[in-house]
């Protein structure tokens, strides 16, 4: 992983309202600003947040830890809230490991539960925080799990965990009696039945989504990634409605109630109570 320059700083607000993709939810809560894992394919790296950042740098070498999030968090308003956590970074980014700034928030909304809660993460240092998470009435963990092929892993998401350790964290979550979602959000390329067959045991349900339907952009944000697919060989799987396919055949290992998709499926709630 490549080192990030990393500052602590005080933020003014920490929810944040929103709409579009996440209509489902009322805010998002972002611990972080920036992100340690370098994903060819993040929409976020065509956002504002990267664009305009004051360090000059590229996305996944910059973080700004929000040190009194937990405090703004305490002064909220939060029996309505839905909250996406995050959207524009990974609440365990590595730095989390020591600052333990999200599991601070978690612990404010253990005590002063939100009317929902998805925690949205690629990484296995979620399962530390397994036993608050199961505390928190509506909650549950939305795991990015895109490919189970490595060598598609090391092309686009090099930073990020093997499929096996992704494996492993949705068991450990769901056997520490947290609800589970795994987001094949973007799918990649790879054996999608392989997948479903790994994951199925461990998770209420899946999210699919693509390139074009995901990024918010119809597929502008992500071109980064489509020319590296492209240039790798995987032509077929950076056009539009490459996942259609891969779409039944999940509906067929998993059953169709356990499977939703793009903007609809994330905004769906009522698999949690809310």
């Amino acid at each position: 992983m490549p080192r990030a320059h990393i500052e602590l700083a005080d933020a003014k607000s920490i929810l944040t309202r929103t709409s579009g993709y996440l209509a489902g939810f009322t805010h998002t809560l972002q611990p972080y600003a920036g992100c340690q894992f370098s994903c060819e394919y993040c929409y976020v790296r065509e956002l504002a947040v990267q664009r305009t950042n004051r360090f000059g740098l590229a996305w996944s070498r910059w973080l700004v830890a929000k040190r009194n999030a937990p405090a703004l968090l305490a002064r909220a308003k939060l029996d309505r809230a839905r909250i996406f956590m995050s959207s524009a970074t990974d609440p365990y980014t590595p730095i989390e490991r020591k600052l333990g700034l999200t599991r601070a928030c978690l612990e404010v909304l253990a005590a002063r539960p939100p009317a929902a809660l998805i925690v949205q993460t690629r990484s296995p240092l979620v399962v530390r925080d397994a036993a608050l998470l199961a505390r928190i009435p509506r909650c549950a963990v939305s795991l990015t799990v895109t490919t189970c092929d490595e060598q598609v892993r090391r092309l686009l998401e090099p930073d990020s965990p093997r499929f096996a350790r992704r494996v492993a964290t949705l068991r450990a979550l769901h056997e520490a009696g947290v609800r589970v979602q795994a987001a094949l959000s973007p799918l990649l390329p790879g054996d999608t039945r392989a997948l479903a067959r790994a994951i199925a045991p461990y998770v209420q349900r899946v999210v699919l989504d693509d390139f074009f339907r995901g990024d918010g952009a119809g597929g502008r944000r992500s071109v980064r990634a489509l020319r590296r697919l492209e240039a790798a060989g995987y032509a077929k799987w950076a056009q539009p409605g490459y996942a259609s396919e891969a779409e039944e055949l999940l509906r067929r290992e998993l059953g169709r109630e356990r499977v939703v998709v793009s903007k609809e499926g994330f905004a769906e709630l009522g698999w949690l109570g809310a």
